[in-house]
């Protein structure tokens, strides 16, 4: 299993200095999880994190008609999109029923292609952290599987075990389709910030319904500080 970088190590391989990294990660706008009170990374993560902005510098501009807007959850995740109590025992299991609920929803055009690249994704390096939480995505955005972008959550009380790196069972799984990088590295930041508070984990974890897991979402995002709260303006690819 791949082992985690210490904060100095994670900032010498990405050329920045120490106190830098550590502030970007504690705003969540890099990929990191606090282990013992000490912030640790995974080179993986770092990687694909360095593509998703290198993509993101050297795209041309989106036309106006296509461009991207970074709107607030409320529009990219409803209570239809949560399964409270997620029936799976292992990792393929839990991503077939994800998929199979988004796609009842009628969230996804092609959902052999989804399971695949879900599945691909979590082979490549798993999604899962510490905090019992993983961030399922395919690898590429292909906007044109999707009619419309989301953000669902699946919910295991009992947990299962999806490859994190201490060993422990993962929780809560949060699968992410959105229209382009740059957004959907808002929001992975976003939903990172959220789940490293033992607070707002815990309301995640004590509510009942649908509902309720909605609404903690919703009051979760609320207090996102100024650097992570949506722009409501256009995001590029």
């Amino acid at each position: 299993m791949e082992s985690y970088m210490t904060a100095k190590e994670a900032a010498d391989y990405l050329k920045l200095a120490e106190r830098t990294l550590v502030r970007l990660a504690h705003e969540g706008k890099i990929p990191g999880v606090k282990i013992g009170g000490q912030w640790r990374f995974r080179r993986a993560l770092l990687d694909e994190y360095l593509d998703t902005l290198a993509a993101a510098s050297v795209a041309p501009a989106t036309p106006r008609m296509g461009q991207v807007i970074d709107t607030p959850i409320e529009e990219i995740f409803s209570e239809d999109n949560i399964i409270p109590d997620l029936k799976a025992d292992d990792r393929n299991g839990v991503i077939h029923a994800m998929v199979e609920h988004v796609t009842e929803r009628g969230l996804v055009n092609d959902p052999s292609w989804f399971e695949a690249a879900l599945q691909a994704r979590e082979r490549l390096v798993p999604t899962a952290v510490p905090e019992g939480v993983a961030f399922l995505h395919a690898r590429r955005r292909s906007p044109d599987k999707f009619p419309e972008q989301f953000i669902a959550l699946g919910r295991s009380p009992e947990g299962v075990l999806f490859g994190s790196p201490d060993m422990g069972k993962t929780h809560l799984f949060f699968l992410l389709a959105l229209r382009n990088d740059a957004l959907h590295l808002r929001w992975l930041s976003r939903l990172a910030w959220i789940v490293r508070n033992s607070g707002r984990m815990a309301a995640l974890m004590e509510a009942k319904t649908a509902d309720e897991l909605y609404a903690a979402m919703i009051e979760a995002c609320e207090l996102l500080p100024g650097s992570l709260k949506p722009t409501h303006r256009p995001v590029g690819r």
